[in-house]
């Protein structure tokens, strides 16, 4: 028969049996095989259920400009602020840019989808560089001339307290989890500590000559601050009543300095030497040098980790470093003196403050 008709219209396993001539058997689904069968059943309707971005892919996946690779920078925008911009910050938000105005004695506040001033704060002297807390409603703000930090309600735009600290004080850092504020006092040779919640300065910790770059770990145990009169970082442990623990080496006249978001690595901007480092967190040792040009100064990590942007002040222009090979692959045209860079959080848009001509530039970031 099965010559005749072929295998249509039989059972498979009576196929297998006249295949290998055997006597077709009827076997139960065991116990175990049925919960097996439930457990398949259960794991595709799970399957079938909407998860979130953050379950079910990594940041490589999910993060518009992950895996691309930058081949330019187009300027889009330019925006005259009060004069002297000396740093420029993206807001937690995302959505405004705040820019320090040295001689101006203004924060200023930017909506970065209209590229318009939204607020110009009065902060009663000279504002260099700032961290926030509250999302961005607190904005701690080091005033050059005053030895304050100033702490600026940005909903409200004013002045909400005042904090003694050192001398020229410059480079302002919120922990992690927003309990303490550090800032470098320039001619102090110490970092100041202040209790976020309190509003108090609660000590003083002597670091190296010239304190200016500052970068917590991401767990919040460790401090980083770069020794600008020197050669080193000092390393202090935040959780021990911020007390130092050594020094490393990371090249003549460290100025600024970024960490990557697993603490793996610190950069490091050399502005005397034309240079950017790259340290290894775990083993301190530095692990790469790129050479760029003249005078970096403030520096920036892309969103991907991949890039660093820095501001090569005396060249009068914006150097891109790939941050693996640690070369600088091509440099933008900027206005006089570029010393702060902020990118927003999609990688799309880099801002400029450019220190002679109190230009804001923006660039698009252009991907491939």
């Amino acid at each position: 028969m099965a010559g005749k008709l072929g295998y249509r219209g039989l059972t498979p396993i009576l196929v297998l049996c006249l295949l290998t001539s055997c006597a077709p058997t009827r076997t139960l689904p065991t116990q175990g095989a049925k919960e097996k069968k439930r457990a398949t059943i259960q794991k595709k309707k799970e399957d079938r259920k909407p998860k979130k971005d953050s379950e079910t892919r990594p940041f490589k996946e999910i993060h518009p400009i992950a895996g691309k690779r930058i081949v330019s920078l187009q300027k889009v925008y330019e925006i005259q602020v009060p004069v002297g911009p000396k740093s420029i910050e993206r807001m937690p938000d995302d959505k405004h840019i705040l820019v320090n105005s040295l001689y101006a004695h203004k924060v200023s506040i930017i909506d970065a989808s209209t590229f318009q001033i939204v607020k110009a704060i009065p902060v009663g002297g000279e504002p260099v560089e700032c961290a926030f807390t509250q999302g961005g409603r607190l904005a701690w703000v080091s005033l050059y001339d005053k030895g304050k930090v100033v702490v600026v309600d940005t909903d409200e735009g004013r002045v909400m307290h005042e904090i003694k600290v050192g001398v020229i004080p410059k480079e302002v850092a919120a922990s992690p989890n927003e309990k303490w504020i550090y800032v470098a006092n320039w001619s102090s040779n110490f970092i100041s500590v202040i209790d976020a919640q309190s509003f108090t300065r609660v000590k003083d910790v002597v670091v190296g000559r010239i304190p200016r770059g500052i970068c917590f770990s991401p767990d919040g145990k460790y401090a980083y601050v770069a020794n600008m009169g020197g050669s080193t970082l000092t390393k202090i442990d935040v959780k021990n009543d911020h007390t130092v623990i050594k020094s490393i080496p990371i090249g003549i006249n460290p100025r600024h300095l970024v960490i990557t978001k697993d603490g793996q690595y610190i950069y490091a901007s050399n502005n005397i030497e034309g240079a950017l480092r790259k340290l290894d967190a775990a083993t301190e040792r530095v692990v790469g040098i790129a050479k760029v040009g003249r005078r970096p100064r403030t520096i920036e990590l892309s969103p991907n980790e991949k890039y660093i942007f820095v501001c090569n002040y005396e060249d009068d222009n914006i150097g891109v470093v790939d941050a693996e090979t640690m070369e600088q692959i091509f440099t933008v045209e900027t206005s006089t003196h570029p010393i702060g860079v902020t990118i927003t959080q999609d990688g799309k848009h880099l801002w400029v403050a450019n220190y002679r001509t109190s230009l804001v530039y923006v660039y698009k970031v252009i991907y491939e």
